[in-house]
């Protein structure tokens, strides 16, 4: 909680700086600010580790780019060769806000769309070419992103 609330009075005083009478709207607003995010997102087991974020960032800016080329590659052929279709993944998260985090990290690749769930909880992705190793390229992305956060001991 207290973590919270310094980061949020850090986020304020970067914006509207050291000033007393700023500082006592600061200190009201971080108090306030931490309490509704303690409300919408209570504190779990779950700790963040920076250098697999960082990581994974890396990763994803590279897959990004490497997709981005691909789809234009195939938006300048004559004749495409796209299989477009649905693929469905076996997603190791469970159904929650680390899930929710994993299906939008996936939609803002460029070629795949994970569009819902089907009756045995497996994801449905639309991708633009179903011959490409879609399940795999999804299952080494949702290992990166398990790594970024750890379950701490209780």
């Amino acid at each position: 909680m207290a973590i919270r609330f310094i980061i949020f009075l850090g986020i304020w005083c970067i914006f509207d700086g050291v000033k007393p009478m700023g500082l006592v709207a600061g200190l009201i607003t971080a108090g306030l600010v931490t309490w509704s995010s303690l409300k919408l997102f209570p504190t779990s087991a779950t700790r963040f580790r920076v250098f697999p974020f960082l990581a994974l960032a890396l990763h994803f800016m590279r897959s990004s780019i490497v997709a981005a080329l691909e789809v234009a590659k195939y938006a300048f052929r004559r004749q495409p060769g796209l299989h477009p279709g649905f693929v469905t993944y076996d997603c190791g998260i469970p159904a929650g806000t680390k899930r929710d985090l994993y299906l939008s990290m996936v939609s803002l690749m460029p070629g795949s769309l994970p569009v819902g769930v089907d009756e045995n909880g497996r994801v449905l992705i639309h991708c633009l070419d179903i011959e490409q190793p879609i399940a795999e390229q999804m299952a080494d992305d949702e290992a990166r992103l398990i790594r970024t956060w750890e379950e701490s001991p209780k």
